[in-house]
């Protein structure tokens, strides 16, 4: 069997090892860890081993790219041009019926690299000296084991919702492995879905708790609060997701947009980046890439989806683009592009170039969450506040007056558009059950209902060869 075998030499080169993707072409099983000669001894090392889990998240099966791609390519926000490079086609075909490697085999290793690193940093939370102290007292190193927490969960919420059913539907039992050491040779069984989201939510709330990180670029209390209102929200905990919501975004500005300018630039400018000083307010926690540490001109978000990228060959659809109001800035973030297909592309402007930074979660993701939470707790509220933030940060036109399944509809409409190419939307079709139509450029697989077992991962083939305590999805057999 593989081991991953990484040092502190190895897990704290940030820039070095994100760019690389064939560090990450073959996956490992969740056990397939073993520890090095390195210890962490002192705080610095300490450091660098938390920067070596940030490393994970910014691999291209992570939030480097597919994080974000496949929710939409998988859904009928995006598509695959008819001349493309063959990148990402495996989601937008539904190709993943066997998980002998590609994307899916990928997107589970790397989830769970971040959690066994996450793992080996805090193993060493309760290490003591020679005359019995703990190693680690000070609240820096309190917040780093924090920080290890916080990414551990976020991780393992990110896998649940690909590799299990949503919350409170069907096959609840088939969850995922919930690794609780840093050791080899493990066979972890699926714990249910309700158990992964009480170890994240248990996880979440004791990270925030020992946080005092302020850099947008790393996770910060803000940000596990806004997490917390995301996870919360999928559980259905509606009233606890509002609190959270709230907590995330006492401090929080609102991004707000020039609407005299009909290039949209405040908006625009946000995405180009999204941890500048004119960002902090927005964005809580995005993910750092730099001129020498990105993904790369072939694998970056950029290289397909944005105007001047590379290929060029993922993008919006037009029936995603025509939901948006000529009035509303948000339409400003698109532009079509001339291709042979029919209906015509529209390439994305969230991306920037390919050192652009990512972003996991920013306010106005908290505050769509706390309205869509409002709606089953206080209606009337949910509907004042959408209206308002509407009208003031992104349309004056705007207005809307629905009640009841109207106002949910118009919220989940709002929060689509909003959120469109962040890495929201096939998860947000499959916690409400809702089947996928694809978009007339479809030929293959363009209509799954909720019901078609294609619409949660199979678990990778190594993971099945190597686990014997693992279970496959259903038909997936």
């Amino acid at each position: 069997m593989k081991k991953i075998l990484f040092s502190l030499s190895i897990i704290g080169l940030f820039a070095m090892t994100s760019c690389q993707e064939d560090d990450f072409l073959n996956y490992d099983p969740t056990d397939s860890v073993e520890i090095g000669d390195e210890t962490i001894s002192d705080e610095g090392q300490l450091e660098t081993a938390v920067l070596g889990i940030y490393d994970g998240l910014q691999n291209l099966n992570a939030y480097g790219n597919y994080y974000i791609s496949s929710q939409e390519l998988l859904t009928d926000n995006g598509f695959v041009v008819l001349q493309n490079s063959n990148r990402l086609t495996d989601f937008y075909r539904y190709q993943h019926a066997l998980a002998t490697g590609g994307s899916i085999g990928n997107m589970w290793t790397i989830g769970y690299r971040v959690i066994a690193r996450s793992n080996f940093v805090l193993s060493y939370e309760d290490k003591t000296t020679t005359t019995g102290d703990l190693l680690f007292t000070s609240v820096a190193a309190k917040s780093s084991f924090a920080e290890a927490r916080a990414i551990r969960a976020l991780q393992l919420f990110n896998l649940v919702n690909y590799y299990a059913r949503p919350y409170g539907t069907t096959d609840q039992e088939l969850g995922i492995p919930i690794p609780y050491e840093f050791e080899r040779d493990l066979q972890i069984p699926r714990s249910t879905v309700a158990e992964v989201y009480d170890e994240i939510i248990s996880e979440l709330e004791l990270a925030a708790d020992n946080l005092t990180n302020t850099d947008k670029g790393r996770i910060t209390q803000q940000a596990v609060y806004g997490i917390l209102s995301r996870v919360l929200l999928y559980k259905k905990d509606y009233t606890q997701a509002a609190e959270y919501a709230d907590l995330a975004l006492t401090g929080a500005n609102l991004l707000a947009v020039d609407f005299t300018n009909e290039n949209q630039t405040d908006l625009q400018n946000y995405y180009m980046d999204p941890l500048s000083i004119t960002g902090q307010g927005e964005t809580l926690f995005a993910i750092p890439f730099t001129e020498l540490d990105n993904p790369g001109e072939n694998d970056a978000l950029f290289a397909t989806w944005t105007t001047g990228g590379r290929y060029e060959d993922t993008a919006a659809t037009e029936d995603f683009y025509n939901l948006i109001p000529a009035t509303d800035a948000r339409k400003g973030l698109y532009t079509q592009w001339d291709t042979s297909d029919s209906p015509k592309p529209y390439g994305v402007g969230k991306f920037g170039g390919v050192d652009n930074d990512v972003v996991v979660i920013r306010a106005t993701e908290v505050l769509l969450n706390k309205i869509e939470a409002l709606y089953y707790t206080n209606p009337s509220l949910a509907s004042t506040e959408l209206v308002n933030w509407v009208q003031t940060y992104r349309d004056s036109s705007y207005s809307f007056s629905g009640t009841g399944q109207a106002l949910l509809d118009e919220i989940l409409k709002q929060r689509r558009i909003e959120l469109a190419f962040e890495g929201h939307r096939y998860f947000d079709m499959n916690r409400y059950g809702l089947d996928i139509q694809k978009n007339a450029n479809c030929t293959l697989n363009c209509d799954m209902p909720f019901s078609d077992y294609r619409r949660v991962f199979p678990i990778p083939l190594n993971e099945m060869n190597t686990n014997s305590a693992m279970v496959q999805n259903p038909s997936y057999q």
